[in-house]
């Protein structure tokens, strides 16, 4: 329910501050509540992040304010404006000062103390960490693009991620804090410049610097891990997790579903939302979907709010089938359908196998000794598929690089739900390591090829986490390099990225590539490939069957037509493209 449509920046009471924590460390803030009725109280929807939240546009407190919210913004310690002494990010501290922060917000006067938290990235992530810290006040999370930790955000496959990690680190610590904290000044703080590079704000260890230390999935990453039982599995709030399949950032999907899944037992009300898109469908801000505006509004009505809506009778997990932008405007997205399902990994869903063939297909039938015996051969590291846009992904890679498999078209819609798992039985003859990136396409009739998911994978890291992988995704243990010997044949198996719902349609086929990662961001992925220049191998046989599980849902089939391929996000596409199956022309 709108309680002030179409507020003016000029209707609302904002204040720029700051807020001391029980330790004298002082947090930077800003809060926006409306002047109409100033003695009325509000609920409250709480922004903390290390970016710019102490000096949130008006535009981004706005819809809030328009719900009858009132909307504070403030920034992790030593960022931005705030003041605090921390090891490195992804110290403790940020949970516990966020939840002093909650309570802070539930006793001011413009506050009925009730505290809901939103945020994207890094605004999401850290918002287990102040529920696991139990603030009386807080009444829900709402969290979107979360991104955690070793695998499944800056070494993904086990590889270090340059974009993800110099260029974000970068960025953080001198271009958007400092945006953030000459706005405030500009507005009229006069503490922040004498905090800012004072003995008041200090990170004893930048976090570029210390994760390079962690080549391997160490204590130190277990420590500053949100996926476990002391902070995920602290959470007791009715939970909100947004995500889209081609979020690169942070492989948002499979995190996300990991924690809905498994890691918040005590989470009685809790919600997975999932859709195609990029790290930024969930803002918040002018880059948001529409539809997950409306769907973390609708959470926060029912748990913050107090508003009976009925959300808590619905299904646990909603998908968004093919959301396009019209004309490239993310606040009219819509979805081609919408399924909700009881639980995650959707039951219904039946893994069906498909072997990779010697001839370049990928196909149902089980290899045997017939003619589909064999192996192929690629040039490492000389070719990469890159995805980050449609100008890059033009661009075919170096055929000789990489190895490509198609199936037949389809006869009939193939719905996947799910994440692929691919097995890859490869040798090397040269160096002692290998990276795998693969690439999963939709290829339709006219050769138009649309990217549905990447997957990356060190060889040296191929050890499996058993107790950790599930029938819906392979997890790597990371603990230690097992270097490969040239000449022989290692089993190597992993998921993609992050799960998918696509639907090939009659007619489609699908292409998998396999090749080698590139430094090039793509548009975020992007690593140095380990190893030596070598010809590698990938075999099909009886006894080592190459193949990829597909997650498929049985019967089930596309409810719209076809989307335009231009409004599809983080999608890209190249038109008209004939078959190329790559490789050497050896034996």
């Amino acid at each position: 329910m709108i309680a002030n449509a179409d507020l003016k920046e000029t209707d609302a009471v904002r204040y720029i501050g700051y807020v001391s924590m029980n330790d004298g460390t002082r947090i930077a803030y800003i809060s926006y509540h409306p002047k109409s009725g100033l003695t009325a109280r509000h609920p409250s929807v709480f922004w903390y992040s290390p970016y710019t939240a102490s000096f949130a546009a008006f535009e981004v407190a706005k819809p809030f304010l328009e719900a009858g919210y009132a909307f504070v913004g403030a920034n992790f310690p030593a960022t931005g404006c705030s003041e605090g002494i921390i090891d490195n990010w992804m110290d403790r501290k940020e949970g516990v000062y966020g939840a002093e922060m909650v309570e802070w917000i539930a006793r001011q006067p413009w506050s009925d103390g009730n505290v809901g938290m939103i945020g994207n990235s890094s605004a999401g992530t850290v918002q287990f960490w102040v529920a696991a810290e139990h603030p009386p006040h807080l009444r829900a999370l709402v969290a979107t693009g979360v991104e955690d930790g070793y695998e499944d955000w800056i070494h993904l496959g086990g590889m270090l991620q340059l974009d993800i990690t110099a260029a974000w680190s970068l960025n953080t610590e001198f271009v958007t804090q400092v945006s953030g904290a000459e706005g405030r000044i500009s507005a009229g703080d006069t503490e922040c410049a004498a905090i800012r590079g004072s003995g008041r704000q200090v990170v004893k260890r930048q976090f570029f610097d210390e994760l390079r230390k962690h080549p391997l999935k160490d204590e130190w990453w277990d420590s500053i891990c949100l996926a476990r039982d002391e902070v995920a599995g602290r959470v007791a709030v009715p939970t909100m997790i947004i995500a889209s399949w081609q979020d690169t950032y942070g492989c948002a999907v499979r995190e996300s579903a990991r924690l809905f899944t498994r890691l918040m037992p005590n989470v009685e009300h809790k919600k997975l939302v999932l859709m195609n898109g990029d790290h930024v469908i969930g803002g918040p801000g002018p880059n948001s979907y529409g539809l997950v505006d409306d769907e973390r509004m609708k959470f926060l009505d029912r748990w913050v709010k107090g508003v009976e809506n009925g959300i808590e009778h619905e299904s646990p997990v909603t998908v968004y089938w093919e959301v396009r932008q019209p004309n490239g405007d993310p606040k009219r997205s819509v979805a081609g359908w919408v399924t909700r399902h009881k639980t995650w990994p959707e039951p219904k869903v039946e893994r069906r196998p498909y072997y990779l063939t010697a001839d370049a297909r990928i196909s149902p039938d089980k290899p045997d000794a017939g003619p589909n015996e064999g192996s192929r051969a690629y040039l490492y590291p000389a070719g990469s598929e890159l995805y980050g846009s449609n100008q890059q992904f033009a661009i075919q890679p170096y055929k000789e690089g990489v190895l490509n498999y198609r199936t037949a078209a389809a006869v009939s819609d193939m719905t996947l739900l799910g994440n692929p798992e691919i097995t890859l039985y490869l040798s090397i003859d040269n160096g002692d390591d290998a990276d795998l990136e693969l690439t999963l396409k939709d290829v339709d009739p006219e050769g138009n090829v649309l990217f549905l998911q990447s997957g990356l994978l060190r060889a040296s890291l191929r050890a499996i986490d058993d107790e950790r992988t599930s029938t819906d995704e392979v997890v790597h243990s990371f603990r230690k390099f097992e270097k490969l010997v040239p000449g022989e044949i290692y089993e190597l198996r992993m998921s993609l990225l992050s799960p998918i719902g696509h639907v090939v349609r009659q007619g489609h086929s699908l292409e998998l590539t396999v090749g080698a990662p590139n430094p090039i961001p793509h548009p975020n992925v992007g690593s140095m490939p380990a190893g030596a220049p070598s010809i590698n191998r990938v075999y099909h046989s009886e006894r080592y069957p190459s193949k990829i599980l597909l997650p498929v849902i049985p019967g089930a089939a596309a409810q719209a037509p076809a989307p335009d391929y231009s409004s599809l996000r983080a999608q890209p596409f190249r038109k008209g493209t004939e078959f190329v199956p790559g490789g050497l022309p050896i034996q």
